[in-house]
């Protein structure tokens, strides 16, 4: 039917291909581009502050209640929290399955919100975080050696404001920047002396400190303000404020009584390190649907203008570019597209010769740029998962093509005329070949379906490969017809059979001794067969496996952990002193590094989530100057940083491919008792280090131990002194830690102003003791009459998931993947959780727990997928026994896939599955045509086995031309190593040719099995060979 109605409309065909064509070469320059397929990050991060509160109160008092709350919505599938001194910190992801997440944020603020009432006095109200998917498209380090950091503050202002005029820009992130204080830093002996209490500065400056009008006189015709003074303009006015001596009537200025200082705010929670330099750093996100191709450069091209016009000594260097990755990831494929194009066309050419060649390769670039056409359609961007989905399905579009132009020269050389030809291939082979096509798209659906991060991140592979197909059935129904009766001529009456006929004659006449052998051994080819099998499932069970490969991009990102009670001020001084170090002398593969000390830098990878911030880590990016450096460079830093600063624990890693890191390798100890989990996460450590080979960056979450001070108030001593457990707290918090007393207006900014003690004073621990407790009643005593002072070891941060305190022990290897450590810590991991107390548990977490959710996510649907599949074989063949068949050949890509694996020695993970359910699809194919041809043998009167070795004698070569341009098209993958699809294009390479001959010899025995009695109800002597046939 569409045969004949494209003949028809001829003219039409051939605008709609021409516009298809046209519109896909445009949607491929227009489309928008991306380093990877996107992911939606279903995650907010619940933030909420208690300064000075301890870990374990944190979890008490803050953290627990928080949980409880969000554990109430019901999409919400894990929470994870960190309890910290003065700080809760809680990630809440909700299920895949979710894609509209603004609904579910607004739920989780009114959870946290209505929660919030019940959190103790003193808790700061809780931020919910909810744009943590954003990425980072550009980082630009804003730098100066002649300007200090309060000014490239006042820069940095004034380059975002600029960066907000280029269109499609998000927003931007400033990181690094050090906000300015005032403070009054005051000794306690004076203070003591005068009677002067923090609370008193505080109430007089808040009092002096006003902008409120004085309202307004009406004099009839006209009205005059009235605007009182008082508010701080400079700091001698702050300096000068007079403050009340208690019981003697006079004023001090508070000059006399402390020193009043303008500075940056210290301790620094967050700095930025570019080249070794003190910098500012901006983070640029783009608005949805924008091309990183045509934004990147808008951004740099802004900033170049930018830095020409700031004073001299300003200068603003890009740090990461995502336009240079995507352009790299995008036109690094589509010349493998391009590749595969040309290989594609040359062994069609010479595979079928010089003129049906010509007629099916001029579909493929016809099937190509509508396959882009439709994805302009649909708005899908262009990426390495799409792109490199196009070099998988060009080996593959041509079957459809090759069958039908064959079939047609065929029917004209047999002495059919041009229009009975065209018609009887629209009537004979739309259904078989739709069918086909249905099945290998139909293989995909558990992707397309999958619930999962994992499939997510691959289902362009699915969508690309349904459109690919889809277009070519299309275009194999209506376009090569019409090219084969235009264009094709019968051969000459006399003419001697064509080379590329001949050439495959003795592999055809080889494959008839080889088919008829098999089926007179029937017992001992199925014996074999299973032989293989079990061999094969045994080599891919014991492959090296690695649920998703490492990056190409030629970035290091180093982790450096110090101790937990590290001050930030600490972590700064050793990175800093670090940094010089690094240069390009030392290291010849080094372009420039930033390192960010307190947090991990804004999100410039989608895949890659920043640490949460905390004073005692930093991160270091440095970009190496070509990817095939990489190793070297990892070895190398590994080595410099072990010796010279080995006192720094750092952790020296690669970028990853998918939706987390597949070198690393979680155990979590789950229980109440946090003692015991702590201990046990210590022994499992040890554990990893003893039996695991090349194990190294051991590190457990809940870190080391910490020294706290305790004070424990007697109440009885406090009351007969006149003060509280309150006047207690809040005036070590204002002396030690500062107290926020008011704030000082400059232009449009805010500087707050802090009340604290002297440096030397709140950095002495022998202070604590001696220092002046003031009450609320007046009474001034020191803490050491109220108060025992002790001194403990505590944790530093407490971690729970899913409401249950969790301990976590990460490990990499230098030998092997996460998922290839697992049975070697198997046996000691089982006998010590059977050894546990009640409550307590040892599980996994982290890429073993997301390849398995991600491998059952792809199962969940397999058999919604094989189902429609066997329905569309049955209403095909009008039978059982056939569709049985077909589904039995799909374990016959198993040997070809423990080939491909333990050949080209490739990591069997996500990506080579998602090559078996293709394969699943071709090599049911290659069955289903078999199949058809016995029928066809058998209907033209051959009986026995003849109508069995007859067709596969025939379909011998069109099966092996599909397979060799399928696998030819595959090579460039192959050969470039592509770090995505490397794994996915040997397995499917390896299976397909390995499943193609196999299927040549499985289908024969099992249909003469199936059929055997309708085989032997009457049977022709065997011919002799007819290869020539």
């Amino acid at each position: 039917m569409l045969t004949q109605l494209a003949y028809r409309n001829q003219r039409i065909v051939y605008a709609i291909v021409a516009i298809l064509m046209a519109f896909g070469a445009w949607s491929y320059f227009n489309l928008p581009a991306q380093e990877d397929p996107a992911i939606t990050i279903r995650q907010a991060i619940v933030q909420t502050a208690y300064p000075g509160l301890s870990p374990e109160r944190v979890e008490e008092l803050v953290t627990r209640p928080l949980e409880q709350a969000i554990r109430r919505l019901p999409e919400v599938e894990e929470i994870r929290s960190s309890s910290v001194a003065g700080l809760s910190i809680i990630h809440v992801e909700v299920y895949d399955r979710f894609f509209e997440l603004d609904q579910i944020w607004d739920d989780l603020r009114a959870e946290v919100q209505a929660a919030a009432a019940g959190l103790p006095e003193g808790t700061r109200p809780p931020q919910v975080l909810d744009n943590t998917g954003d990425v980072a498209v550009v980082t630009a380090a804003l730098h100066s050696p002649d300007h200090t950091m309060a000014e490239l503050g006042d820069i940095a202002t004034y380059v975002r404001d600029q960066l907000y005029a280029v269109d499609g820009v998000k927003a931007i992130d400033v990181v690094g920047a050090q906000v300015e204080r005032i403070y009054i830093e005051s000794r306690n002996a004076r203070l003591t002396q005068l009677g002067i209490s923090p609370e008193m500065i505080a109430r007089t400056l808040a009092g002096q400190n006003i902008i409120r009008p004085g309202g307004q006189i009406d004099l009839g015709e006209r009205s005059v303000l009235i605007e009182p003074t008082g508010d701080f303009r400079d700091l001698d006015a702050i300096r000068n404020t007079l403050i009340d001596i208690p019981g003697t009537g006079e004023t001090i200025a508070l000059r006399d009584v402390a020193d009043v200082t303008r500075d940056l705010i210290d301790p620094a929670p967050q700095t930025v390190f570019y080249q070794g330099a003190p910098a500012i750093m901006f983070a640029v996100s783009m608005q949805d649907g924008r091309n990183v191709l045509e934004f990147g450069p808008l951004i740099a091209d802004a900033l170049t203008e930018v830095e020409a016009a700031l004073p001299v000594g300003f200068s603003i260097d890009i740090v990461t570019f995502q336009a240079d990755q995507v352009e790299q990831a995008v036109y690094g494929v589509s010349f493998n597209v391009l590749q595969t194009l040309a290989l594609v066309l040359g062994i069609v050419v010479l595979l079928l010769g010089v003129q049906t060649g010509l007629i099916v390769g001029a579909i493929i670039p016809v099937i190509t740029l509508a396959t882009l056409a439709v994805m302009g359609m649909f708005g899908m961007p262009l990426e390495r998962m799409s792109l490199a989905t196009l070099v998988i399905a060009l080996g593959i579009l041509v079957d459809n093509g090759i069958v039908v132009a064959e079939d047609y020269k065929r029917r004209i050389g047999e002495g059919e005329d041009r229009d009975s030809a065209m018609h009887s291939i629209g009537s004979t082979l739309a259904l078989p070949l739709f069918v086909s096509t249905s099945v290998t798209i139909l293989v995909f659906l558990p992707l397309m379906l999958a619930e999962h991060v994992a499939g997510e991140y691959t289902r362009s592979i699915s969508l690309v490969m349904a459109i690919t197909l889809s277009v070519s059935w299309l275009i194999a129904m209506m376009v090569t017809p019409l090219l084969s009766h235009r264009f094709a001529t019968p051969p000459a009456p006399d003419a001697k059979r064509p080379l590329y006929e001949r050439a495959f004659d003795p592999l055809i006449a080889g494959y008839e001794l080889a088919i008829r052998w098999a089926l007179r051994n029937r017992a001992l080819f199925l014996g074999g067969m299973v032989a293989c099998l079990i061999a094969a499932g045994a080599a891919i069970a014991t492959a090296p496996q690695r649920f998703f490969p490492g990056s190409d991009r030629a970035q290091i990102i180093t982790y450096f952990d110090l101790p937990a009670d590290v001050t930030t001020n600490a972590t700064r001084a050793e990175i800093e002193a670090m940094l010089p170090t690094l240069t390009r002398d030392r290291f010849d593969w080094l372009v420039d590094h930033v390192a960010y000390v307190g947090f991990g830098g804004p999100r410039f990878v989608l895949s890659l989530t920043p640490i949460d911030p905390a004073p005692n880590r930093a991160v270091l990016i440095m970009n190496v100057d070509d990817p095939a450096n990489m190793d070297r460079a990892v070895a190398e830093l590994r080595g410099y940083l072990d010796t010279e600063f080995g006192h720094i624990s750092n952790r020296v890693t690669r970028m990853f491919l998918g939706p987390s890191d597949s070198s690393v390798l979680e155990v979590q100890v789950i229980g109440p008792d946090h003692d015991y989990i702590y201990a046990t996460a210590a022994e499992i450590a040890g554990i990893i280090s003893e039996d695991i080979p090349g194990a190294r960056d051991i590190r457990q979450n809940w870190e080391n131990r910490v020294a706290r001070v305790v004070v424990d108030v007697d109440q009885a001593r406090a009351r007969r002194a006149g003060v509280t457990s309150a006047d207690v707290a809040r005036s070590m918090s204002a002396y030690f830690s500062g107290r926020l007393v008011s704030e000082h207006r400059e232009g449009d900014d805010i500087i707050p102003i802090v009340a604290r003690a002297t440096e030397s004073e709140r950095a002495n621990l022998d202070q604590i003791r001696t220092l002046s407790i003031f009450g609320a009643s007046g009474a001034v005593v020191p803490l050491a009459q109220v108060a025992d002072v002790d001194f403990v070891n505590g944790y530093s941060r407490i971690e729970r998931e899913n409401l249950a305190r969790t301990v976590t022990i990460e490990a990499r290897s230098d030998a092997m993947g996460a998922e290839d450590m697992v049975p070697l810590l198997e046996e000691r991991l089982t006998a010590l959780e059977a050894a546990m107390p009640p409550g307590h548990s040892i599980e996994y977490d982290g890429i073993i727990t997301q390849s398995t959710e991600g491998r059952a996510a792809l199962l969940a649907n397999m058999p919604l997928s094989f189902g429609i599949i066997a329905l569309l074989l049955v209403l095909q063949f009008n039978s059982f026994r056939r569709p049985a068949i077909l589904i039995m050949t799909i374990p016959l890509i198993l040997v070809g896939v423990a080939i491909g694996l333990r050949g080209f020695g490739a990591d069997f993970g996500f990506m080579p599955i998602l090559g078996m359910l293709s394969l699943a699809g071709i090599v049911m194919c290659n069955a289903i045509v078999l199949i058809d041809r016995i029928e066809i043998e058998r209907s033209d009167g051959y009986t026995g086995m003849e109508p069995i070795v007859r067709a596969g004698m025939r379909r011998l070569r069109p099966i092996l031309m599909t397979t060799i341009t399928t696998v030819l098209g595959l090579l460039p993958l192959i050969l470039s190593v592509d770090p995505l699809f490397f794994g996915m294009a040997t397995v499917m390479a390896a299976g397909l040719t390995v499943g193609a001959l196999l299927t040549l010899g499985f289908v024969p025995v099992a249909y003469s099995l199936f059929f055997r009695k309708e085989l032997a109800e009457t049977v022709t002597e065997a011919p002799k060979l007819i290869a020539a046939q």
